[in-house]
Parts: C-alpha cells; sequence; structure tokens
C-alpha cells in the first residue's frame, strides 16, 4: 500500500504534467514560461496573505467557493495554470503549489532542456557579461538556460546566481565575510 508521501508525490507529479502540456499546447515554451513565472507570483502572494491561506485550506468553505476565491484573486493568469489552481482549490491542495511549481521546473529541464539561472547583480547586466554568464552557466548545467535578472542594490558588488537548487555567491559581501572568518581563524 502506498505511504502518503508516495500518493502526494504522484499528485504533485500530476499537476504538474497538466500544466505542463495545457501551457506548452497553447503558447510553445513561451507559454510554459508564462506559467512558471506566474505560479512563482501566485506562490509570493499565496504565502503574504494570511486569509487566503485560509479559506484555501478551511474544509468548511464548499469546494466551488475555494475554487471562486482562487479564481477571483487571479483572475488574470494564464488560463491553464487558473484551472490547475481551482482543482488544487477544490481538493484543499493548494499548499502543494511550491511542489508543483519545483516539479515544473524540473520538466522544463526534462522536456525543452532549458533551465533557469535567477542573477542577481548591483546593476544591469550588459550585453557582454549577460552572453559571459549565459554560456558559462550552459557550460556547467549542460542545457540551455534563460537567465532571470534582477538588480539587488543590497549588494555590494559582486554576482549572486541559483538554478536547480544549486546558488553561487561571488558577491562582494560574501568574499569580505570570507576573508574576515579567515583572518579570525589566523
Amino acid at each position: 500500500m502506498p505511504t502518503n508521501r508516495l500518493i502526494i508525490k504522484k499528485q504533485v507529479a500530476v499537476y504538474a504534467s497538466t500544466l505542463f502540456e495545457a501551457a506548452h499546447a497553447a503558447g510553445g515554451p513561451d507559454g510554459v514560461f508564462e506559467v512558471r513565472d506566474q505560479a512563482r507570483q501566485v506562490i509570493a502572494a499565496v504565502r503574504q496573505s494570511a486569509e487566503l491561506q485560509s479559506v484555501l485550506k478551511d474544509a468548511a468553505y464548499a469546494p466551488e467557493q475555494r475554487s471562486a476565491v482562487l479564481k477571483g484573486v487571479f483572475a488574470s493568469l494564464n488560463p491553464a495554470l487558473l484551472e490547475v489552481l481551482g482543482v488544487m482549490a477544490e481538493r484543499t491542495e493548494a499548499d502543494l503549489l511550491p511542489r508543483v511549481w519545483d516539479a515544473y521546473e524540473a520538466l522544463i529541464a526534462e522536456r525543452l532542456g532549458m533551465c533557469v539561472v535567477e542573477v542577481a547583480t548591483t546593476v544591469q547586466l550588459d550585453e557582454h557579461l549577460r552572453e559571459l554568464v549565459k554560456k558559462k552557466a550552459e557550460g556547467e548545467l549542460g542545457m540551455k538556460v534563460l537567465l532571470e535578472e534582477r538588480v539587488d542594490p543590497s549588494l555590494l558588488g559582486g554576482i549572486v546566481m541559483s538554478a536547480r537548487g544549486q546558488r553561487i555567491d561571488a558577491s562582494v559581501a560574501t568574499f569580505a565575510e570570507v576573508a574576515r572568518e579567515t583572518l579570525k581563524r589566523a
């Protein structure tokens, strides 16, 4: 008999696969990445709203009510994402969304042969540096890379990259911290 963990893993895989296939059928790779970005925004919004979390988990609401609330709050989303979120809300499984997002990311890598690399810098990357970072990441990951850039003024300088659960921190603050720790031990 499968354990709950196995059942949940299968549910997550079904949600992610359904979402990927619907997004890809409707918009190709662009649709897939649009859904990825929107799902991340939904996760952040749900985490920030205790009221929304409560409604999505509360079995006192009818399944249709939970779905209607979610669809009302996120009405402008890609229809594929909105439909999957509606089903998850009906089944009080909206808390699985972060796991579905991770599984969706894995499907992007598996089916499209692409990986999203998040890059944070203190200033906007110029075209030369962007290409350099992209080629280095593609060489390390062995697949095509889509850079997701953001400017982080809190960095003193350098670059912070993350992809597939790994983080490379080559920021000035990290180098300073390493130097400080080295000097303490000396």
